[in-house]
């Protein structure tokens, strides 16, 4: 009796795992053609939430989604109506990495928390967060950030005192050597 339920919980978590990656790859499928499609998890132990409609790994847990990666300590996969609503990171840092197409210049991440929310490409970086694109870097207590339309907000704990700091790489320019017209 015992392991039939025990049986009947893992068939019921590789279905639930299964439908996910099929969700996923569905709305890959429709998103903008320079991402991959689909969402490969791997961790050292992933455990089936029903009551939640939710999947937790742990332990090294590497996230591939859309030409993105997300690393951590844990990732808590949260659905509903088989779409993937939220992803939850936690790590001592949790990091994340997107592929920029046709650059060199990635977007890469770090945080004690990332929460990342596929529908609206909604980033948000909580706890020592900071950001690094095309050699620009954002540092604060929270970094929320729109993968889709690359808008940054910043702010800084009054509690800690802890305030955003921003530090830009500006291109040197090659001195002018054309003399003033009178």
């Amino acid at each position: 009796m015992i392991e039939s339920t025990i049986l009947r919980h893992w068939v019921l978590a590789a279905a639930f795992t299964f439908g996910l990656l099929h969700a996923l790859s569905a709305r890959a499928e429709a998103s903008t053609a320079h991402q991959s499609n689909g969402l490969t998890i791997e961790g050292d132990s992933a455990v089936f939430l029903q009551a939640q409609n939710s999947i937790e790994y742990s332990g090294n847990v590497i996230a591939f989604m859309n030409g993105m990666r997300i690393n951590g300590d844990r990732v808590l996969v949260q659905m509903s109506d088989d779409r993937v609503e939220r992803i939850t990171t936690s790590g001592q840092p949790a990091s994340f990495w997107q592929e920029q197409p046709d650059t060199t210049d990635d977007t890469t991440a770090r945080a004690e928390t990332i929460v990342y929310l596929p529908s609206s490409g909604l980033l948000e970086l909580s706890g020592g967060a900071s950001l690094i694109q095309a050699g620009n870097e954002v540092r604060s207590a929270l970094i929320r950030y729109n993968l889709i339309e690359r808008q940054l907000d910043a702010r800084g704990d009054k509690e800690t005192s802890e305030r955003v700091r921003v530090q830009l790489s500006i291109p040197s320019r090659a001195p002018d050597t054309t003399p003033p017209t009178p």
